[in-house]
């Protein structure tokens, strides 16, 4: 069983203490803590290395969907050979050409599955690199600017925002500048 302490049975020299202790940061008069919102995925895609990285998908995605749509071509040939054939040719040539067909369908698929990774693992490990240039960027104008705390404005997490807070057109700016000192 738990008792409580009345303040009667402390010193005074105790309540003093748990006077200032508790006042302790109203006598202190802390600056108030300076918070700042950036819309990182704004950052990510308006920035120079994003919209490269942008355009390198983009490129990527042009190139395979041209193989994939040869790959397909080659896949309906073969499924109208069969069509074609389906009453003149003998029962061993169907079934080879019926074969060559399912070949053809499972490596089709294979390929967009294949590049469909490739493509994440390229969009990943260039989100990581700009990840890495995009940090001392902000560390920098965190401790220029004086900001205890840098917030993703992420829906959900972040629920309303003003203004004058948000800080992503300016780490945009910020970040391109970065990156052409770096570049030259």
């Amino acid at each position: 069983m738990t008792r409580m302490i009345g303040v009667r049975f402390l010193g005074p020299s105790m309540v003093l203490l748990i006077l200032v202790v508790g006042f302790t940061p109203l006598l202190a008069q802390e600056p108030p803590i300076k918070v700042a919102i950036v819309d990182l995925e704004a950052v990510v895609s308006q920035s120079k290395q994003g919209q490269e990285l942008q355009a390198r998908l983009e490129s990527f995605q042009q190139q395979v969907q041209q193989e994939m749509s040869t790959l397909n071509q080659q896949a309906n040939e073969l499924r109208q050979r069969l069509a074609e054939g389906a009453n003149s040719l003998s029962e061993t040539r169907l079934s080879e050409l019926n074969k060559e067909y399912e070949d053809a369908t499972i490596a089709l698929r294979r390929f967009r599955d294949d590049k469909q990774r490739e493509g994440q693992k390229i969009q990943e490990e260039s989100l990581r690199e700009i990840e890495a240039m995009l940090e001392p960027v902000f560390e920098h104008a965190r401790t220029e600017l004086g900001f205890d705390l840098i917030l993703n404005n992420v829906p959900g997490v972040v629920l309303m925002v003003g203004e004058r807070i948000d800080i992503t057109a300016m780490m945009i700016e910020r970040f391109n500048a970065a990156a052409e000192t770096d570049g030259d």
